[in-house]
């Protein structure tokens, strides 16, 4: 029997860079067995590399979706091959593996990823995690979505509002507008102690701080000025030489009493409540529009929302180091690229990396491009370097 487990476990340092000392580099045979590293070959033998995926089973993968259990019965149809999911955070994962990968426990073949700061300075450098890109996708995905790891789909944070008692459009047209006294207490989002995502949202508006400062003027009218609070802890940082416009809309927006709730779909839920008299709004993943339901949810983004729409990330898939059934991981990974196991993925907001499927899903979903949403991208250098200086400052402002 398939099965699938769901971790609920949030880690209280979620939003803090996990330290990967001692992880041991896989050894010469597993790397040859495996095909990766100095052992990574142009030309891929799928068909043997199905069957030696046959004798072996099973695959073990570690998702932050959910969404991998519609995958369960598809693929062990197609290839006789059972998947064994674990639902769980990205950050979560890396840990998890860290620590089994230190007690020379090695029990999953692939991750599927979305902590990108993590997997790049920590996983990869590290030898937890190795790259595999199947052959035939070279001119499906650009460069930087095959190297440093795989990029399956492009994923966004973004702002939702309740479209069926809102009917005029959204009631906002600034991220400023979250700081005001109409919001206080109404806006929803992941707490960023526990949810790296969240925390990656808010890190990646402070790295975009001229832009903040020109939606400011644009909002009110004249240049911004610091609160007494924001020039304090700027003075007591020995990080932080002077303040700036994105300090001054995460003080302010922490001040209106944000609320803090631990799933995204649970946002979307209390944003798009139909029988509601004075609907949130709700900072959350952008493919959450598949949960619409007429007389029950209706919310979508607000798309012209000033300086941005949103936050992108990729979300990668990785081989682990020393996965006990690495032809079922190259299979899984293979499949999981390929339209029919992007199914899942199909929705509006969950942007393929491969072209084609992207195209069908603009004709389908009658949605931009994504290279075409104003969205800021993640940059998981920065994010990863400077998370400790962002949490005392979060911490400061709180």
């Amino acid at each position: 029997m398939s099965k699938f487990t769901k971790f609920s476990l949030m880690s209280t340092a979620g939003a803090l860079a996990i330290a990967v000392s001692g992880a041991a580099i896989a050894d010469d045979a597993w790397q040859q067995k495996a095909g990766v590293g100095a052992y990574t070959s142009n030309t891929q033998d799928w068909a043997a590399i199905e069957e030696a995926a046959r004798e072996e089973g099973q695959v073990v993968i570690y998702s932050v979706s959910s969404r991998i259990a519609k995958l369960v019965d598809g693929f062990q149809e197609k290839y006789g091959i059972e998947i064994i999911g674990h639902d769980m955070p990205s950050d979560l994962q890396i840990e998890k593996l860290r620590r089994e990968h230190n007690a020379g426990v090695h029990a999953v073949d692939v991750l599927f990823n979305a902590e990108a700061p993590l997997l790049l300075n920590e996983a990869l450098p590290n030898g937890l995690v190795w790259n595999f890109v199947p052959s035939g996708l070279d001119d499906e995905l650009s460069a930087n979505e095959m190297e440093p790891f795989l990029i399956q789909r492009h994923s966004s944070r973004v702002v939702y509002y309740n479209t069926e008692l809102n009917p005029d459009g959204a009631p906002i047209d600034s991220l400023w507008d979250l700081t005001n006294a109409d919001w206080t207490g109404r806006t929803l989002l992941p707490s960023l102690l526990e949810d790296g995502l969240s925390a990656n949202f808010i890190q990646t508006v402070l790295q975009n701080s001229d832009e903040m400062a020109a939606a400011y003027e644009r909002e009110y009218g004249e240049p911004i000025n610091y609160s007494e609070d924001v020039l304090e802890a700027v003075a007591d940082s020995a990080v932080i030489s002077e303040p700036n416009a994105s300090m001054e809309w995460l003080y302010r927006f922490l001040a209106n009493e944000p609320v803090f709730m631990s799933s995204t779909t649970k946002i979307f839920k209390n944003v798009g409540d139909v029988k509601q008299d004075n609907p949130p709004l709700g900072i959350t993943t952008f493919s959450k529009m598949r949960k619409n339901e007429p007389g029950v949810y209706a919310a979508e983004p607000i798309y012209d929302l000033d300086p941005v729409f949103g936050v992108s990330y990729p979300t990668a898939l990785v081989m682990a180091d020393m996965a006990p059934h690495p032809n079922a991981a190259k299979l899984l990974i293979r499949y999981m690229m390929d339209e029919e196991g992007f199914a899942p993925w199909n929705e509006p907001g969950d942007f393929a990396a491969r072209n084609t499927i992207e195209a069908k899903q603009m004709e389908d979903f009658n949605l931009p491009k994504f290279t075409e949403l104003k969205l800021w991208p993640i940059d998981p250098e920065e994010i990863y370097y400077t998370k400790y200086g962002f949490l005392a400052l979060y911490l400061q402002l709180s």
